[in-house]
């Protein structure tokens, strides 16, 4: 191994591939951590609703009427944030974060460095086919966006 492909590894791997790691991982912690707060918001809201729902049941005069629009409007709110996160699709992009990352583990495991000692040559061959290796997960990422983008159905215009 030469100088300077040593070089050119740690730097490699400090600035593109753990750089881009860390984005992948924090991404998919950030998007599984908004998906968590969805169905625990939604979840809250559907208890609230069967608690309106059984105390409009219950009540008499005034108290009934608002406990009847509460029990309106919990579900309203419950269906709101659903549509909200299935606009977002947090699961799905969470998921394709976390698979970069791993495809992004299982290349730094055939990392160049990781095999036995090699000549000049066949380390720099191997090498370039770790880096390869990293920019093709780094564009499959890429092409999922595409994908993810291609499903967004358009809406049609109102009919005159």
């Amino acid at each position: 191994m030469t100088e300077r492909d040593k070089q050119f590894l740690e730097l490699y791997r400090e600035h593109r591939f753990e750089h881009q790691r860390d984005f992948y991982e924090s991404r998919r912690t950030e998007l599984e951590s908004a998906r968590d707060e969805s169905i625990w918001l939604t979840s809250v809201l559907m208890i609230f609703t069967a608690a309106a729902s059984a105390l409009a049941a219950g009540a008499t005069g005034d108290l009934k009427m608002l406990w009847s629009i509460l029990a309106i409007a919990f579900p309203a709110l419950a269906t709101a944030l659903s549509a909200y996160d299935g606009l977002y699709a947090f699961e799905r992009q969470a998921k394709l974060y976390g698979d970069a990352a791993n495809a992004l583990l299982r290349a730094r495991a055939d990392g160049p460095d990781l095999k036995p000692p090699m000549e000049d040559r066949p380390f720099h061959e191997a090498l370039s086919a770790h880096v390869e290796q990293v920019e093709q997960i780094l564009r499959g990422e890429q092409a999922q966006w595409g994908q993810l983008i291609g499903e967004i159905k358009p809406i049609s215009p109102p009919q005159k």
